[in-house]
């Protein structure tokens, strides 16, 4: 199944040729979750902060569905 991914910030690193918030596809086996593009992807568990599903925060673990729009977020600092 093919879903829409968008990295953010300095999550764009792992992901050559993208800029923040620009989408690319992926192409996910049925059973895919959120958390298998993280590890496709090779980004650190403590890099991840914040999963949108759809623009709805989710756990990594959810489940997606063909054409889903998954956006992931790095913690973010300032003052």
């Amino acid at each position: 199944m093919l879903v829409n991914v968008k990295l953010f910030a300095t999550l764009t690193r792992y992901k050559s040729g993208i800029k923040a918030g620009n989408s690319f596809e992926m192409n996910l086996p049925d059973t895919a979750t959120a958390k298998e593009i993280i590890d496709i992807l090779q980004i650190p568990d403590e890099e991840i902060h914040i999963v949108f599903v759809n623009n709805v925060i989710q756990e990594p673990s959810v489940k997606l569905q063909a054409g889903d729009v998954v956006g992931i977020f790095p913690p973010v600092g300032g003052g």
